[in-house]
C-alpha cells in the first residue's frame, strides 16, 4: 500500500466520561476545545496563567478545574488526552516531551504536524455523532461539509437512535437471525417510517418501533429474497435517484456492470458482496446466462440482490431480458430507473434533444444488434428524419457505416453531430463535427477506445454552446 492510499488518521470515538483531559492554555482556542470536552463528560483541567472570559466562566460554573501555575511535566500524569491551545511554540516543546514520555496522545491546536490526533468537525445529534476530518489539512472544508450535513441529518435523528437502542433487546429476542434483524431495522430506519419516527418523542417512537416489530414478525418475510434492477446512470453518484441510493445501501449482493465506478459501489454496506458481471467491447465478458442464474440463486437463498446497470436498465441494458427470466423463475423483481446516457449527455453538453422548430422528436438506437441480419434490417430512411435527434448507443466503432447509411438515406452530410465519451465523468471527452466529417475528427483525437461513447446526430446539436461557430454557419447554410 502506498502513502497516497493510507488514511492520514484512524477514526475512533473515545469515551471520556470522568476521565482527566489536560488543556494547556487559557485562549479562545482552548475554550472551544473545553466546550467540546465537557459536553463529552471529560474532567478537564486547564493549565494557564490567565483565562479568556469563556474559560473563566466555565471555572466559575465548576465545569473545568483551573491550575493557575506554569506547566510542569507531572501535570500529564493520569491524563487520557492532552490538548495544547496556548499558541506558544516553546511551551509546546515541553508539553510534547511530557506527553510522549507518558504515551499520552497530544493535540496541538492548528499545528497538525505536531499532533498525535486531530479534533474533527462534528455534527451532534446525540447519541448520533458524525465526525468529519481532512487530516488537519483543511479544517475550513471540514466545517463546510458539517454544515451541509446539518440539513441532511434531521434533528430528530437523536431521538430515533435512542428509541432504537431501547428496542434493541426486544428485537433480538423476537428475530433470532442476523438477516431478519437487519431487514427489520432497514424497514424502520429508512423511508417514510423513519421520517414519522423522527417527528415523535422518544417514548412514542419506541412504542411505534415495537408495533412495527410485531407486524414484521407476524408477516414472516425476513427470509424472502428479491432482485432489483437499478439504473446507475452515467456514473456520477450525484445523478443517482434517492431510491437507487437506498436500494444500493440495503443490498446483500450487488452484481454490477464494468462501467459502474467505485464512487457508486462505495454506497453499499461494507459486508455487501460485490460481483462484477460487466461486458466491455474487446474484453472477456461474463456470460448473460451466468448473471441470470446467479441473481436467481442468491434470491432463492433469501438475499436482497441488486443488479446495478449503467444508464437505465430498460434502455439497451438487457433489463427486459433479466426481468423476464426472473419472473419466469417466480422471483420478485423491481425496477429502479436511471438517467440514460443520451439524457445525461444532453445536459452535460447543454444540448436540447428536442427544440421547437428544429427537432420535434427523439430516437434512441443501438449500433450493436444481435445478428448481422438484424443490422441489415435497420430502417435507415426512418432514422434519417431531419426533424429528429438521433442518439446512437455504442456507435463509435461504426461511425463510418452509420454516417454513410444516414447520408445515403437522405440526411444532409452537414447535419450537426457529436460523439460524447465517458459522459459525466472526470475523463469526459466530446468531438463535434458535421456528420460526414465525424469519423475523421474522432480518429484525430487520442481517445480511450474502451470508454463508453454515444453519438448524437441532428440539427438540435447545433443549439449546444459547444457547437463550433463555423460549423454552425455551415450547417445553417446547408438547410
Amino acid at each position: 500500500m502506498t502513502d497516497d492510499t493510507l488514511m492520514p488518521y484512524f477514526p475512533v470515538f473515545m469515551d471520556l466520561r470522568g476521565r482527566k483531559v489536560l488543556l494547556v492554555g487559557g485562549t479562545e482556542a482552548a475554550a472551544s476545545k473545553a466546550r467540546l470536552l465537557t459536553r463529552a463528560g471529560a474532567a478537564v483541567t486547564v493549565v494557564a496563567d490567565t483565562l479568556c472570559e469563556d474559560l473563566a466562566a466555565m471555572v466559575r460554573e465548576d465545569r473545568v478545574t483551573w491550575e493557575r501555575r506554569p506547566f510542569t511535566a507531572d501535570m500529564v500524569n493520569g491524563a487520557r488526552l492532552v490538548i495544547d491551545g496556548a499558541g506558544d511554540a516553546g511551551l509546546t516543546d515541553a508539553v510534547q516531551a511530557a506527553a510522549e514520555a507518558r504515551n499520552v496522545p497530544l493535540n496541538v491546536v492548528d499545528v497538525p504536524e505536531r499532533c498525535d490526533f486531530t479534533v474533527p468537525a462534528m455534527l451532534d445529534r446525540a447519541p448520533v455523532m458524525v465526525a468529519i476530518s481532512t487530516g488537519g489539512g483543511a479544517p475550513a472544508l471540514a466545517r463546510t461539509l458539517r454544515q451541509r450535513l446539518e440539513t441532511a441529518i434531521p434533528a430528530g435523528t437523536g431521538r430515533l437512535a435512542a428509541a432504537a437502542e431501547a428496542c434493541r433487546r426486544r428485537v433480538k429476542d423476537a428475530l433470532p437471525t442476523t438477516r431478519a434483524r437487519q431487514r427489520f431495522w432497514d424497514s424502520v430506519l429508512t423511508g417514510e417510517v423513519a421520517d414519522t419516527l423522527m417527528g415523535l418523542t422518544e417514548a412514542e417512537a419506541t412504542a411505534r418501533i415495537e408495533t412495527e416489530l410485531e407486524r414484521f414478525a407476524a408477516a414472516g418475510t425476513a427470509d424472502t429474497g428479491s432482485v432489483t434492477l437499478v439504473g446507475a446512470g452515467p456514473g456520477d453518484p450525484g445523478l443517482l435517484t434517492v431510491n437507487a441510493v437506498k436500494t444500493i445501501g440495503t443490498a446483500d449482493v450487488i452484481l454490477h456492470d464494468a462501467l459502474v465506478p467505485e464512487s457508486i459501489l462505495s454506497l453499499a454496506r461494507r459486508e455487501t458482496r460485490l460481483v462484477p458481471v460487466g461486458k466491455r467491447a474487446g474484453r472477456p465478458s461474463v456470460p448473460q446466462g451466468f448473471t441470470n442464474r446467479m441473481m436467481a440463486t442468491c434470491a432463492r437463498r433469501g438475499l436482497r440482490v441488486v443488479r446495478l446497470k449503467g444508464g437505465d436498465p430498460f434502455i439497451f441494458g438487457r433489463g427486459g431480458e433479466e426481468a423476464a427470466f426472473l419472473r419466469e423463475a417466480g422471483i420478485a423483481v423491481r425496477i429502479v430507473p436511471g438517467i440514460t446516457t443520451a439524457v445525461a449527455a444532453a445536459a452535460d453538453l447543454g444540448l436540447p434533444l428536442t427544440h421547437r422548430g428544429v427537432a420535434r422528436s427523439l430516437r434512441l438506437a443501438t449500433a450493436s444488434c444481435r445478428t448481422p441480419q438484424e443490422t441489415a434490417a435497420v430502417d435507415w430512411r426512418a432514422m434519417a428524419d431531419p426533424t429528429t435527434t438521433l442518439a446512437v448507443y455504442m456507435g463509435r466503432d461504426q461511425i463510418v457505416g452509420i454516417a454513410r447509411s444516414l447520408i445515403a438515406a437522405g440526411l444532409p452530410a452537414a447535419t450537426p453531430a457529436v460523439m460524447a465519451a465517458s459522459v459525466c465523468r472526470p475523463d469526459a471527452a466530446r468531438v463535434w463535427a458535421p456528420l460526414s466529417d465525424l469519423a475523421d475528427r474522432v480518429m484525430e483525437r487520442p481517445l480511450d477506445t474502451a470508454a463508453p461513447a454515444l453519438l448524437l446526430i441532428g440539427n438540435a446539436v447545433a443549439e449546444a454552446p459547444g457547437w463550433p461557430a463555423q460549423s454552425r454557419l455551415d450547417s445553417a447554410a446547408a438547410l
